[in-house]
């Protein structure tokens, strides 16, 4: 915004008034008027000379102290008293002054003093004045010049909104469109495969049973490997339906435990754990609002993917509980695994994308992915931390988790927290 002082005109000066030349010049016209104007009376005023010699000196001053300030004034007031004396009274004095004229001349000389010094007193106040009410003006003009350019300002930036609204909600029409297509596509693509994919599967397993013992072993082993193929197709398939119904499904939010979906996720993934030795310990979990189904969801997910990268190692430890970071309450899911590099986190929540390769860990790739809009869905975030060989922790949090007001039995209470399986 331009700067109110930067204007071209130029602001308006009350304390100038007349120029020197100018007052000095009416000076001189008022002592040159009251000269004469008192000649012209000296007939009429024969016998009170000495009372009227300085009547139109007296009216000049108090003219000249009104227009041209305080020094013409006093020059009027000198050069008329002396003017006045030296005609008027006698040119027999010549500035040869007795006692007997003091009475003379003390009264008009008082009088040329106070109106002097009332002139100078009112010139003074006319300038605070003056200078005043210039101030306020050219304040004014400034407040005016501001509250304009304010107002092209906010105008401006009120055009500016106007246009950013029009093209987010125009980009926004456009990625929900975008959005939609992608999810039918995918659910579509998706649903299709999956008769495809079971004929494949039915007729390899058939090859196998019917025809198994006349085939030779390479050709029974790539049977297997075309029903592997397309039984992991198939999970995958399923995976992305799932997470194609994940961005559809409304919210169906009730209370719920999520001490209680922790378990019930340990039933679920049990029986891909087989043989291993895994130690479970779910602390304590917050009761909040929330969908239980897809919150289920997210718990197996993670907790499968701890269980998975937790292979190696000859006990695995899963640990589910609640913490404090940041200020606020989170839940986590922690594990003894093989841990990631934190410099491909990013990745962690991307369709299809993997820190591990497939010959040393199955999965599609999805599962993250899915967690992750689950989270989004009910307002939250979730973010992962690891460290090669040291395990991995995933954070999530839920909008309802730091105000929860109960929580359920913890891990010392409940039969499952500790249990090895």
């Amino acid at each position: 915004m331009k700067a109110p002082d930067s204007e071209p005109n130029a602001p308006l000066d009350f304390q100038a008034g007349p120029s020197t030349a100018r007052r000095y010049l009416f000076a001189f016209l008022a002592i040159l008027l009251a000269f004469l104007i008192r000649d012209a009376l000296s007939p009429a005023l024969v016998g009170s000379v000495n009372r009227h010699a300085f009547l139109t000196f007296i009216v000049a001053t108090t003219v000249v102290a009104w227009y041209s300030g305080y020094i013409p004034s006093v020059l009027t007031f000198v050069v008329g008293f002396l003017l006045g004396d030296y005609f008027f009274l006698g040119k027999e004095h010549g500035f040869k002054f007795s006692e007997g004229d003091l009475p003379t001349l003390l009264p008009p000389i008082l009088v040329c003093l106070t109106i002097i010094l009332f002139g100078r007193s009112m010139h003074l106040a006319r300038e605070k004045a003056n200078a005043s009410a210039g101030e306020a003006i050219n304040n004014q003009k400034k407040l005016e010049v501001e509250v304009a350019e304010r107002k092209r300002a906010e105008d401006e930036v009120r055009r500016l909104n106007t246009e950013l609204e029009k093209r987010v909600q125009l980009r926004t029409a456009e990625l929900v469109a975008t959005n939609q297509e992608l999810e039918s596509f995918t659910y579509s693509v998706s649903h299709d495969l999956r008769a495809p994919l079971r004929h494949v599967d039915g007729y390899a397993q058939m090859l196998v049973q019917d025809h198994g013992a006349q085939m030779p072993a390479e050709a029974l082993s790539l049977a297997q490997k075309i029903r592997q193929g397309s039984q992991n197709m198939g999970r995958l398939v399923d995976d992305l339906l799932n997470l194609s119904r994940v961005g559809k499904q409304a919210l169906s939010v009730q209370r719920v435990a999520l001490h209680t979906l922790a378990t019930e996720a340990i039933v679920e993934i049990k029986p891909e754990i087989g043989d291993r030795r895994v130690e479970w310990k779910i602390g304590e979990l917050p009761v909040i609002e929330a969908d239980p189904g897809l919150l289920r969801l997210v718990f197996v997910n993670l907790m499968s993917n701890a269980v998975k990268y937790s292979r190696p190692r000859e006990v695995a430890m899963v640990e589910v509980g609640e913490t404090e970071v940041g200020g606020e309450k989170v839940i986590f899911v922690r594990d003894n695994g093989v841990g990631f590099n934190m410099k491909y986190s990013g990745k962690l929540f991307g369709v299809f994308q993997r820190l591990h390769r497939a010959e040393d860990f199955e999965g599609t790739g999805v599962g993250l992915a899915t967690v992750a809009r689950i989270i989004h869905k009910h307002g939250g975030r979730i973010w992962g931390e690891g460290e090669v060989n040291k395990g991995a922790t995933f954070y999530f949090t839920l909008p309802d988790a730091s105000k929860s007001i109960s929580s359920i039995n913890g891990a010392a209470s409940h039969p499952m927290s500790g249990a090895r399986i």
